[in-house]
């Protein structure tokens, strides 16, 4: 009776040791660093007094000023002509200068992950100004977005918007977790001036 009882109590904990492994495996995460100028230059670094404020003691405002609405403003005529012409992201992030390899991206450790419950680890890597991330189903991950000018953002309301973190704080981290189907999907920051400044990536999920 006593073999029997420590039998059945080992198979119930083998299996539930396969419960959680299964479910530990369904659940998919991915890695999303938020970076601009401040987080490329490091600790210690100067961008500037054009870039950072006034002077010293202002860079946190500075940034934010001539990053934020500076960038939504001078990036504006680049994504103005790209669209006209019918241009990608990809194009129009070449177009101003910027893009991936510019003043700010969206990075992510995968490119895609399969169809499921999946989980975005997103961390602000910047060391003064606030980003989001927010998960946009696109049917062409390289067709411009609706863009407003004068806001400097993606209008929100004209997209297919799946959710979003908010406003991080720098250096801030959080986690949102979507069940994704198959398909295409952009990660933007919408602060005004930062989706023109770069801060997208496409992201795909399979079957």
């Amino acid at each position: 009776m006593r073999n029997t009882l420590c039998a059945a109590v080992a198979s119930l904990a083998f299996s539930t040791a396969l419960i959680a492994t299964a479910s530990s495996a369904d659940q998919q995460i991915v890695r999303v660093s938020l970076i601009d100028m401040t987080a490329l230059a490091g600790p210690g670094a100067e961008l500037g007094p054009g870039m950072m404020g006034q002077g010293p003691g202002r860079s946190g405002q500075g940034m934010g000023q001539g990053m934020g609405q500076g960038m939504g403003q001078g990036m504006g005529q680049g994504m103005r002509q790209g669209m006209r012409q019918g241009a990608g992201p990809e194009t129009i992030g070449s177009a101003t200068g910027l893009g991936m390899m510019g003043g700010m991206s969206v990075r992510t450790n995968v490119a895609s992950v399969k169809a499921g419950k999946v989980t975005f680890d997103v961390s602000n890597l910047s060391r003064s100004i606030p980003h989001e991330m927010i998960v946009v189903l696109a049917e062409n991950p390289n067709a411009p977005l609706p863009y407003d000018d004068s806001a400097g953002q993606i209008p929100e309301k004209q997209v297919n918007m799946l959710g979003e973190t908010h406003e991080m704080a720098p250096n801030a981290e959080k986690t949102i977790t979507f069940d994704l189907k198959p398909g295409n999907y952009l990660l933007i920051c919408n602060v005004p001036g930062h989706y023109a400044a770069g801060m997208w990536t496409p992201f795909t999920v399979t079957q």
